[in-house]
């Protein structure tokens, strides 16, 4: 075991891609330990690609590509201006805000980050905001797209821990709203210390005008969050509806994208699907191969000998989680650790919503730590800010990003109120 995860960390650091290294690692401890035709390699890479629950991935990733490109960021970044106006720091809550709805749209931290922090970066500078705050906000309120759904996240989750999307894209939303509001008030506080600049006054006229442009935009995560919520379709079927919105307004409604532009779009949303299925079915691949070398109640028993307090094994898992999203991917960690970890989980019984929004929001700080950390490069490219500048000023982001995580690990009762009104609902 040693060998498979040394192998992993070396291909890594030499700059290989984290898929080949997850596969080439898998490979190589197949071939020098066990009696197992390597071949098996491609089967499982095969299999860990083929789950009905992946059918949703390409949908929600069309959806979000079409909204993108049907101009809603300056559409929402218009409306969040003249919804917020004249509070101290006031384009900080215009970026949390424009990604608590880009959330609900693209279901992704980095075509969140991007899309907003394209746009807002130059009017935060221009507006006299130091760039590495104005790094350290974009970054920090991008973490927010994974929570509420819908989310990639969850469904690489529901993919391998067999729990219900449906389930954990509402179990998402209110963690996601409490990040939201905590970022904001952290914002507030440092811009009144740092006197950053108010944001206009509020015009009801201009109010208005924005919300009637972004109206059609704003209907997306109705549609999306309503109709599983409501029970009418599951996940999968959502992600459809929202491509078929999404291009209907694109090209009808807001007419900003044409026939022609759909190969293209399309495109991106293939490689995005394929980049995300190859690190998906490796790391099945390599997953598999943990689970085969260590046995599973040897495993729970070497735990609980350690401690048998629920507390103290949620700590031990985030802080795991914590320490591999400083040099893995996200859904790798997910896929590799969730089949260890399931057997604790029923044997502490953990309910395993819960424990996917636990995780969800442990990786979410992975994506702002370095090395890997790829918002921070994200946000740095989009903004022309160095990644040591956004580090400087994101210090405070992290305990915000902390204490939601904290506070939703031992009070289960945020992720799952919503779950637990709504359960006979839920497909």
């Amino acid at each position: 075991m040693i060998f498979l995860v040394l192998s992993m960390i070396l291909l890594i650091l030499f700059g290989v891609r984290i898929a080949y290294a997850l596969g080439i690692s898998a490979s190589l401890y197949i071939v020098f330990y066990t009696d197992i035709s390597v071949l098996a390699v491609g089967q499982l890479i095969t299999l860990g690609s083929d789950s009905i629950i992946m059918v949703a991935l390409p949908f929600f990733l069309l959806a979000g590509e079409l909204m993108n490109a049907g101009g809603i960021t300056a559409r929402l970044v218009r409306f969040a201006m003249a919804l917020i106006g004249n509070v101290s720091g006031g384009l900080s809550f215009v970026v949390i805000f424009t990604n608590m709805i880009m959330a609900a749209v693209s279901g992704a931290a980095i075509a969140s980050g991007a899309a907003v922090g394209s746009v807002m970066i130059p009017a935060m500078l221009k507006s006299g905001y130091n760039k590495g705050y104005a790094g350290a906000v974009n970054a920090a309120a991008a973490t927010i797209g994974p929570v509420i759904p819908p989310s990639i996240g969850f469904i690489i989750f529901a993919s391998v821990s067999n729990a219900s999307i449906g389930k954990l894209f509402v179990a998402g939303t209110l963690p996601g709203i409490l990040l939201g509001i905590l970022l904001m008030i952290l914002s507030f506080i440092l811009s009144r210390i740092r006197k950053y600049p108010k944001g206009p006054k509020r015009n009801s006229k201009e109010l208005f005008q924005s919300f009637k442009s972004a109206f059609w935009s704003l209907m997306m995560p109705v549609i999306i969050i309503g109709g599983i919520m409501s029970g009418i379709v599951t996940a999968t079927e959502a992600g459809v509806l929202a491509v078929i919105y999404g291009l209907f307004i694109s090209l009808f409604i807001y007419k900003s994208i044409r026939l022609q532009d759909l190969p293209l779009i399309l495109h991106r949303t293939a490689k995005q699907t394929a980049r995300i299925m190859l690190i998906i079915a490796s790391a099945y691949a390599f997953g598999w191969i943990i689970s085969r070398e260590v046995d599973p109640e040897l495993f729970i028993t070497g735990f609980l000998s350690f401690s048998d307090q629920k507390w103290l094994f949620l700590l031990v898992v985030i802080l795991i989680i914590l320490l591999l999203g400083t040099v893995m991917e996200g859904g790798s960690i997910m896929i590799i650790l969730t089949p260890l970890l399931l057997p604790i989980l029923l044997k502490f019984n953990i309910d395993i919503v819960h424990f996917g929004v636990i995780f969800q929001l442990a990786i979410m700080v992975g994506l702002l730590t370095p090395p890997i950390g790829i918002l921070l490069f994200v946000i740095s490219g989009s903004g022309n800010i160095s990644v040591n500048d956004i580090l400087k000023e994101i210090w405070p982001f992290y305990i915000v990003l902390l204490l939601v995580l904290f506070l939703c690990a031992y009070i289960p009762e945020i992720p799952l109120f919503l779950v637990n009104i709504l359960e006979n609902r839920l497909k």
